[in-house]
């Protein structure tokens, strides 16, 4: 699944969670570089900006988009986030890859699986990222782009630099 088709699909899935107070495409945001990611508000307050990047499948990507499909990955026990004070990161990021993974198994059969950074062995320096395998052999990342808690801005801060709460 190609970006122009994955970011308004993931919005409407971002949408459903109880967890989140607002979700706005990054265009909605007034960002333009990058093209595709979403401005999370959780219900603490809390912002997070996650971009969405895409690798291309194994054969290429030229031309027309193929959709590839096959069985959708199995479903994910939905963690609830706080709604008050500070959140960890982690648990934003198991969040997001079970509301992915839920939707998808009830009707997204493009994605195979949803995997989370922070539970490989070594996730390195900027440990959460949603990964989102598709069927065609595609990948799309969730990268957390900027964070902010409660009553902070996301336009302070480096790009990139994770905190372990939110």
């Amino acid at each position: 699944m190609r970006l122009p088709r994955w970011a308004p699909w993931v919005e409407d899935v971002l949408k459903g969670s109880p967890a989140f107070s607002s979700v706005q495409s990054f265009a909605d945001a007034g960002i333009t570089d990058p093209q595709y990611g979403h401005v999370i508000t959780l219900r603490t307050g809390a912002q997070i900006m996650l971009q969405w990047a895409r690798t291309s499948p194994p054969a290429g990507d030229l031309g027309e988009e193929a959709i590839v499909t096959g069985e959708p990955p199995a479903r994910m026990t939905l963690p609830e986030l706080p709604t008050t004070g500070r959140t960890p990161l982690r648990l934003v990021e198991e969040h997001l890859a079970a509301l992915i993974a839920n939707a998808a198994a009830e009707g997204n059969p493009e994605i195979r699986a949803v995997e989370r950074k922070s539970t490989r062995e070594d996730p390195g320096p900027r440990p959460c990222c949603v990964i989102v395998r598709m069927h065609s052999g595609a990948d799309v990342f969730g990268t957390f782009r900027k964070t902010a808690p409660a009553g902070a801005n996301l336009s302070s801060g480096s790009d990139f630099q994770q905190r372990e709460e939110v």
